[in-house]
């Protein structure tokens, strides 16, 4: 007992995430109900995208993969690809 919960926490650290779902959860995310993400989805092509997006894409990440973002690296991605490169292509699969 004493009081250690460790074996109740979840790391996402190491969660590998369906493409499928990652788009799902990211759309939700970002509140994009009439935006179909994919791969090749272009963030700034997104009608409405903003500064208050990149902090909602960096809070995401960070809960669901225990990865901290800044801004700036935001800044250089083009597409959801690159986004999920900046992550890791390993914690995808198909």
């Amino acid at each position: 007992m004493g009081g250690d919960n460790t074996e109740n926490c979840i790391s996402y650290k190491t969660m590998i995430m369906k493409n499928n779902d990652f788009f799902r959860e990211l759309k939700e995310a970002l509140e994009f109900e009439d935006v179909e993400f994919t791969e090749k989805t272009e963030f700034r092509k997104i009608d409405g995208y903003d500064s208050l997006h990149v902090m909602m894409i960096i809070a995401f990440v960070d809960s669901r993969f225990g990865k901290r973002l800044t801004a700036r690296q935001l800044f250089n991605i083009t597409d959801v690809r690159s986004l999920m490169e900046l992550i890791g292509l390993e914690n995808f699969e198909e």
